[in-house]
């Protein structure tokens, strides 16, 4: 625990803060690039692209006509200004995407549960609308010891831990622990 009375845990794209009145999800920017671009290698669009909206379609409708024409033409234009600037704006709303998507914060209030299985944690948690919808977010532990931090801080902050007992990597002790209350 750090003097701001937090735990943290290591996850294979970035960290998790067990704050006192939240979990903090934060994802790296490299790994936010890297899951991106294993999502194209599996032929999976990734989310950073599918929130480029109206930004992306007008940079390929400006990029797509620049670049026929630097090529047929052999040269720039005015064309090809308003194609980079369109190129410009894709990448700039991809990167308020991929910023947007970096950190995530979940009060414990709203948490009904983690589950730990096959080494991921499922945070189940009410979406923040308030319209009693679910929602998952997914981390997976760098490692065994990480899992076994994130099982015995998410304990002490009294979150209701499921598939605890079948992980070997966290401690009996964690396990038969009694469930402690939500400090307000």
């Amino acid at each position: 625990m750090s003097r701001s009375r937090t735990w943290s845990f290591a996850t294979a794209r970035g960290s998790v803060r067990v704050a006192p009145g939240e979990l903090r999800i934060r994802r790296g920017v490299a790994r936010s690039v890297a899951a991106a671009g294993s999502a194209l290698v599996s032929g999976r669009l990734p989310s950073a692209l599918r929130d480029g909206g109206w930004s992306g379609i007008a940079a390929l409708a400006a990029i797509v006509p620049a670049a026929a024409e630097w090529l047929l033409a052999g040269g720039g234009t005015a064309q090809t200004a308003i194609g980079l600037l369109g190129l410009l704006t894709a990448v700039g709303g991809v990167a308020a995407s991929v910023a947007r998507e970096r950190t995530t914060t979940v009060s414990y209030r709203d948490v009904e549960h983690v589950a730990f299985d096959d080494g991921e944690l499922a945070i189940v948690h009410r979406s923040e609308d308030g319209d009693g919808e679910r929602e998952t977010e997914t981390v997976r532990p760098r490692d065994d010891a990480e899992r076994a931090d994130a099982a015995v801080a998410l304990r002490l902050r009294g979150v209701d831990l499921r598939g605890v007992e079948d992980d070997e990597a966290v401690s009996r002790t964690v396990v038969d622990a009694p469930k402690s209350e939500l400090l307000a």
